[in-house]
């Protein structure tokens, strides 16, 4: 299937019509003067198995899958059952739902958590967790690492650093201000492990990405453990940011594949079952900062925790918390088989296809880590994105990629046809 330009006419007519009223930043996503014509997100309506399909009429085999947050494939029928099921009954937020304290009690069982909250969101959890390390540990920095990503919170936001690490304002709206109390380093170097054990009674947490979602072959397990070590003897929260990597590599996520346990984690994406939300889990010496800590009715307990502020009219929407228990009792259930297959196929996909490249020339190549993998593509092999959506193949502008058991052998045979033809121009 070769698409042309024509094929993509009715999304980018309807981003002209909405843009004066609808403001969206990835309209503009790389954009140059060059690549005016070609630069637009696709609309689409409708999404099942491996597909989506845009409003043009054209079917695309996915490899955003919701910017990672479905595991399984989209519109799986015993989660949009699950959740028809919560709208017959209620769907409304004030009171809290019943499903909020299964939920929690499930999550923390399934990743050896003591605790765990909801928001809404990856960056509002990631927020919070910042915010919990700040209040028990009395310090105010937080460390986190280049080549990182943790959504948008304002002090997080930033590639550059100064002399002294202080993460430095690199965008407009994001002020100096926000970004003092962040020190940006190197990630898995011992310099940075000097570094933190230079400042440790400044440093309130370690913010990292276990496996860097835009870096996923950089496996250092060695140095988590020594980051592990170093902040426990220091009084220095160890958060992990599991937001993409949590539930979909392992149901206690990299927590358990690395044998290294956190004070904090947060997830999200995969847990929601496509739903929003946002999870902070961990010790009680940190989550009870939210409530106070544990304490018993019909007795003289009481809270015995400082409390910190965190609050959200969606937090424990029932939909999401139904979506969350359904996918969670799933993956539970067919843990066993379901990562291995999973991994072992991106895998051997993804080498196949380097191989491919290297027979062939080419300078681009892919990487990966479970069932997340990437595209290398320096100099004027960026033009491959281009050629894989003319050619039905559906990568967002963030370019993290997925499999999902619903890319069944046969499309993945077709999706690596696709991809070599995309890489004619490329010689």
């Amino acid at each position: 299937m070769k698409l042309t330009a024509l094929n993509h006419q009715r999304s980018k007519e309807h981003t002209d019509r909405y843009r004066p009223n609808f403001a969206l930043n990835r309209n503009s996503a790389g954009l140059t003067s060059a690549n005016k014509e070609t630069t637009f997100t696709l609309v689409c309506n409708r999404a099942k198995g491996p597909y989506v399909h845009d409003i043009d009429g054209n079917e695309y085999i996915d490899l955003t899958m919701g910017f990672g947050s479905i595991l399984l494939g989209h519109g799986e029928r015993f989660i949009e059952e699950a959740i028809e099921d919560q709208l017959r009954e209620s769907w409304s937020v004030g009171p809290i739902s019943p499903l909020a304290g299964q939920l929690a009690e499930k999550i923390c069982n399934a990743t050896n958590n003591d605790r765990a909250a909801f928001f809404n969101s990856g960056t509002e959890a990631v927020m919070v967790a910042m915010r919990l390390a700040k209040a028990a540990t009395s310090k105010k920095y937080i460390v986190f690492f280049k080549g990182a990503y943790h959504g948008t919170f304002d002090s997080l936001l930033s590639m550059r650093t100064n002399v002294d690490h202080i993460a430095q304002q690199t965008v407009p709206g994001i002020t100096q201000n926000t970004l003092d109390e962040s020190y940006l380093l190197d990630y898995g170097t011992e310099s940075s492990l000097d570094f933190i054990r230079e400042h440790k009674d400044e440093i309130a947490g370690v913010l990292v990405e276990p496996i860097q979602s835009r870096r996923p072959d950089f496996v250092p397990i060695d140095y988590l453990k020594k980051l592990r070590e170093l902040t426990e003897n220091h009084n220095i929260a160890l958060i992990f940011d599991e937001i993409i990597t949590g539930f979909r590599m392992d149901v206690g996520g990299c927590q358990s594949l690395f044998g290294i346990q956190a004070d904090i984690v947060t997830y999200g994406k995969v847990i929601g079952g496509g739903l929003p939300i946002g999870v902070v889990a961990g010790k009680r010496l940190y989550l009870d900062y939210t409530d106070g800590g544990t304490w018993q009715y019909a007795d003289d307990s009481m809270p015995q925790s400082d409390k910190t502020f965190v609050a959200g009219t969606f937090c424990h929407h029932p939909l999401a918390m139904r979506s969350a228990l359904t996918i969670l009792e799933y993956l539970e259930a067919n843990q066993e088989t379901l990562y291995t297959k999973l991994n072992v196929k991106t895998y051997s996909f993804v080498d196949r296809m380097n191989k491919w490249f290297e027979e062939n020339g080419l300078k681009i190549k892919m990487v990966s880590y479970g069932s997340l993998f990437r595209f290398v593509t320096p100099g004027r092999s960026k033009v491959i994105y281009q050629e894989l959506l003319e050619r039905g193949v559906y990568i967002w502008e963030g370019r993290n990629c997925f499999l999902s058991p619903a890319h069944t052998e046969e499309i993945v045979h077709e999706l690596e046809k696709r991809i070599k033809e995309s890489c004619g121009g490329l010689r």
